[in-house]
């Protein structure tokens, strides 16, 4: 079964990630800060990511340069969920390959549809 990380520091919004996902099939891990995020990629190894910009301890974007820097992660597929809208924000995580960038709010068929394209899943 394709893994998930949710990476978000509101809770409202991730359990609703998780209820759509799992609703799929898909297993799904959470946490709310960069650090666990990166800890959790070397632990439990997921298919692809879904990663908030604006959080505590270390932000979307670093998270995303940090990913990319290892080798052991540098290829995870990475969907980027937020409400920063700035052109230079999205220029920036698309020049950090990001698969996809989706805005909140959101709406939950289309992250699933865009996580299934990820995994390379019929949609």
């Amino acid at each position: 079964m394709p893994k998930v990380l949710v990476v978000d520091d509101e809770p409202d919004v991730v359990r609703l990630i998780e209820f759509r996902l799992q609703k799929e099939g898909l297993d799904v891990i959470s946490c709310g800060d960069g650090r666990t995020a990166l800890k959790l990629l070397e632990d439990e190894k997921p298919d692809v990511m879904i990663l908030d910009i604006m959080m505590p301890l270390m932000d979307g974007m670093e998270v995303l340069r940090q990913i990319r820097s290892r080798r052991t992660t540098s290829r995870i597929p990475v969907i980027m969920l937020t409400a920063k809208t700035a052109s230079v924000t999205v220029d920036e995580a698309r020049q950090l390959w990001v698969s996809d960038y989706i805005m909140k709010p959101f709406d939950p068929e289309k992250l699933v549809v865009k996580v299934k394209k990820a995994l390379k899943l019929p949609v």
